[in-house]
């Protein structure tokens, strides 16, 4: 027989009578979308390569902490370690920080990163349309970002004059569009070493390129020399020498991400195969209604592989056609998972998109899918076809019930796996869900902050911030619906700014550190416990007094009302406990984080100095009228005190509130997705096996009508066998997933606790989904009428 004739009566049988074509493309594209999604998320942000072209040989310097692998250094650290034979290059940059920022039209405050001469050389970047020399004291290198945002794309912006921080500067280049170092910034300005060289703060990125024939431990030993010997200048113990070293900069990329991202890229296989073992009951299904062709194609002489022609141009075209719907689906679901992908986890500046690799691998997969579940339903065909022959033959009928148990055992196999996923999602909600039950902590309620960023040379000292706040309190005071207004580097969520403070043992604890004004605290809607709040009273000559929250009394035994604060970098200004906050939701993990508040006017020059280049500041204001004050009457009176500096769109207390759920959020949203995709396709999956059990049973079910079945007695019957079904799968699925949990992912990779509430609501959704998908064939059997069967046979 000609194979191409085949494949053209096969294609033709399929656009004549399209439906199965339809379902059968329709359940595979929820796994292609699927597929598209969850591997985009972990070829962008797991394996693609950072934009940096010496990545490979790159290595982050200096000390790291026990729940952190990133590193950080101090310029004198930095300025001992030099420039050793392990290493060809190196290159500093200090922590994003905020700047004021104007060039044409346009004033906002930008983030900005401070780099010396060698840091974009030993990552290998090259700045584009400028200058690839390193920036000298006045020039700027403005993100591909801002260059669009700002320049309008135009190659002569490079060369023209921006004032940062009231300084002017000059364009000299424009960064590549996927430049980006672990956070996203919009300028690089010059960094001078020389006025901090002697800074022992650890609060700087250093980066050295591996010299040939010298690998990471080299250098590593290198670091940890000059860390011991210059412990002592350096205020570092025994202890502290062993998180000293070097760590390539790859093993650094997307810190927490690769447990999740793996998880949602299972759980997108899962998917996957859960529409395979469907779309492979669908083509067995048709393979049956082409039972009788086959045979008669055998009897005329055909070989085995003309017999799976048929098959397999169904399954390229379901295929085809399963790409095609998929994709649009896939590329939407991208779209609304960038939106919940932690900053932390990004290595380019540029968005997840699905490249070339993605496309195809997800091709491939599909196409592996739907061939095994064509050769799959092909081979069940001739088993079928040769039951019949020795049945006629021999009576047997043992092939009859091992067909019906493969079904079933398919059937089980996908509540299985959709199980497993509606359990991630159920976990998940419920994270989420207590989330939202545990309290904020504090008034959210008519408050807004608003960032501001004033710079050193116009606001040297902790006194200069001050009067600032008291003239823009002052302006405000005629302003009706403004009841409080102050100034705050901590805000109640997130964690910010942490400084390390002393135990009674001598050990050292780094806890959340914030500078503020009178009023800051009632302006935050912070609850006061015990004590009393900051007043004007609370100024440079009066005794050093903090703020502590619970956590802070929990963490520090011995710790209450009247005693001592001590940070460990300056034990002599201890700071006296006059009042304790109440806890507030600063993350996803939950309120215990201790918190200390110092005000902004007893601050040390150097802790001032240190916080406001690495801790945002935020005008605060709270009444009635806030959010409309902070959008008009705001920003012009702050224009007319300090001309120079510029302010963020405002930001309401609600929002601020909400932002620890941003994690429990994106769980929801991934896992809830593939859970629905799983949901739906056991149910087609329970559907299709319960439709070919009823009509193949048609003879049965018209006897047991005949002696008095009652269509209640049928329908229940029905739904008896698809829920023993569907009980084993859930059995199944519930163990796997603790084995998931307990076995193979430690608590904190799972997006929520699994308990009895998980185990049961999953259970119930999967028992519901098993009944509506089963309702349809059991009422069909419910409807047979034996005297049409008998009548038709």
């Amino acid at each position: 027989m000609n194979r191409r004739a085949d494949m053209l009566r096969a294609g033709r049988a399929l656009l004549r009578r399209p439906g199965f074509l339809m379902v059968a493309s329709a359940t595979l594209a929820l796994g292609v979308a699927a597929m598209i999604g969850t591997f985009t998320l972990v070829d962008s942000l797991l394996l693609q390569p950072p934009p940096w072209p010496n990545h490979a040989r790159v290595v982050v310097y200096g000390g790291s902490t026990a729940g952190d692998r990133m590193r950080a250094i101090s310029p004198r650290l930095y300025v001992a370690i030099g420039l050793p034979s392990s290493v060809s290059s190196r290159g500093l940059a200090r922590l994003p920080e905020t700047i004021n920022a104007v060039a044409g039209g346009h004033r906002e405050l930008l983030r900005a990163q401070r780099v010396d001469p060698g840091f974009l050389p030993t990552l290998g970047v090259v700045p584009l349309h400028g200058k690839q020399a390193p920036l000298s004291d006045d020039d700027v290198f403005v993100s591909h970002a801002l260059w669009r945002r700002w320049f309008a794309c135009d190659p002569d912006a490079v060369g023209r004059a921006m004032l940062v921080d009231g300084r002017r500067m000059t364009v000299r280049g424009v960064l590549p569009e996927d430049y980006r170092f672990f956070s996203d910034v919009d300028l690089l300005l010059p960094l001078g070493l020389a006025t901090s060289a002697i800074d022992s703060w650890e609060n700087m990125t250093a980066v050295a390129l591996l010299a040939v024939r010298h690998d990471v431990n080299d250098f590593s030993d290198d670091v940890v020399r000059s860390a011991t010997a210059h412990a002592g200048e350096l205020r570092l113990g025994r202890d502290d020498l062993r998180w000293y070293g070097a760590t390539p900069i790859d093993e650094l990329l997307a810190p927490g991400a690769h447990a999740s991202l793996w998880m949602f890229a299972a759980c997108a296989v899962l998917v996957v195969v859960v529409a395979g073992v469907n779309v492979s009951q669908l083509m067995s299904t048709r393979m049956f209604g082409r039972i009788h062709e086959t045979a008669l194609q055998m009897v005329f002489g055909a070989n085995r592989w003309q017999a799976w022609i048929p098959a397999l141009t169904d399954a390229m075209a379901i295929g085809l056609a399963a790409s095609l719907a998929g994709a649009p689906i896939g590329f939407l679901l991208v779209g609304l998972f960038r939106r919940f992908v932690p900053s932390p986890w990004l290595s380019s500046a540029l968005p997840p998109s699905p490249g070339w690799r993605v496309l195809l691998a997800v091709a491939a997969m599909t196409f592996a899918v739907v061939l095994l579940a064509a050769m799959h339903g092909a081979m069940r065909a001739r088993m079928n076809l040769l039951m019949r022959e020795r049945s006629a033959m021999g009576g047997l009928t043992g092939l009859t019930t091992a067909s019906g148990n493969a079904r079933s055992t398919m059937a089980m196999v996908q509540v299985a796996l959709a199980t497993l996923l509606v359990s991630l999602g159920v976990a998940a909600v419920v994270r989420e869900g207590r989330l939202e039950r545990t309290p904020a902590g504090f008034d959210a309620t008519n408050a807004m902050a608003v960032e501001i960023h004033p710079p050193r040379q116009e606001f040297p000292e902790a006194r200069d911030i001050v009067r600032l706040v008291d003239a823009i309190r002052t302006a405000l005071a005629r302003v009706p619906g403004v009841e409080t207004v102050s100034w705050s580097t901590e805000l109640p969520t997130g964690r910010g700014f942490v400084m390390p403070f002393l135990h009674r043992d001598g050990t050292t604890e780094f806890l959340q550190y914030g500078l503020t004004t009178p009023g800051a605290a009632q302006a935050m809607g912070m609850r006061k416990i015990a004590g009393r709040w900051f007043d004007e009273a609370d100024g440079p000559y009066a005794g050093r007094v903090a703020l502590v929250n619970e956590a802070y009394l929990r963490r520090f035994a011995g710790s209450a009302m009247g005693g001592l604060v001590l940070p460990a970098s300056a034990p002599d200004q201890a700071a006296r406990i006059v009042g304790v906050v109440a806890d507030t939701r600063r993350d996803s993990m939950g309120p215990d984080n201790p918190a200390v508040f110092i005000p902004l006017a007893q601050a040390s020059p150097g802790t001032y100095a240190l916080v406001r280049d690495l801790a945002p500041s935020h005008i605060v204001l709270r009444g009635p009228a806030a959010s409309s004050v902070a959008r008009k009457a705001l920003p012009r009176i702050v224009e007319d005190l300090a001309p120079s500096l510029a302010l963020s769109s405002p930001t309401s207390m609600e929002q601020i509130a909400d932002a620890p759920l941003a994690d429990a959020r994106r769980d929801v949203m991934l896992f809830s997705t593939l859970s629905l995709f799983a949901i739906g396709l056991a149910g087609v999956g329970q559907y299709s096996v319960q439709t070919v059990e009823v009509a193949a049973a048609r003879d049965a079910i018209a006897l047991r009508a005949a002696l008095g079945a009652t269509p209640r007695n049928l329908l229940t019957r029905v739904l008896r066998k698809a829920l023993g079904i569907a009980l084993a799968g859930i059995a199944l699925g519930l163990t796997s997933m603790h084995v998931l949990q307990h076995w193979l992912y430690p608590d904190v990779a799972l997006p929520g606790g699994f308990g009895i509430a998980t185990t049961a609501v999953a259970a119930l959704i999967m028992v519901l989904a098993t009944v509506a998908a089963a309702l349809a064939p059991a009422r069909r059997a419910a409807d047979v009428e034996a005297w049409r069967v008998v009548r038709s046979d």
